[in-house]
């Protein structure tokens, strides 16, 4: 978060989350959820292009908010 404009949404993470924060949050949850679905096989082709789908329009979203950022906002 290098802008004092912008903050994070999600409410577990917090507002202003550092980097390690995001990623064991991130990793605390995705884990479990792929291990179930291995166990039960439900890890298919199919839903791992879904969420890639979904992660892909959260990167593209996140690279506008930083373009957006860069036009308007302060820098830290």
């Amino acid at each position: 978060m290098k802008y004092d404009c912008v903050r994070e949404l999600n409410p577990i993470i917090g507002q202003k989350p550092t980097p390690a924060k995001m990623f064991a949050i991130k990793t605390a949850i995705m884990i479990p959820a792929i291990e179930y679905d291995l166990k039960r096989n439900q890890l298919t082709k199919k839903s791992i292009r879904s969420v890639n789908g979904f992660m892909a329009i959260v990167v593209a979203n996140n690279h506008n908010v930083m373009n957006k950022a860069k036009r308007y906002c302060t820098k830290k």
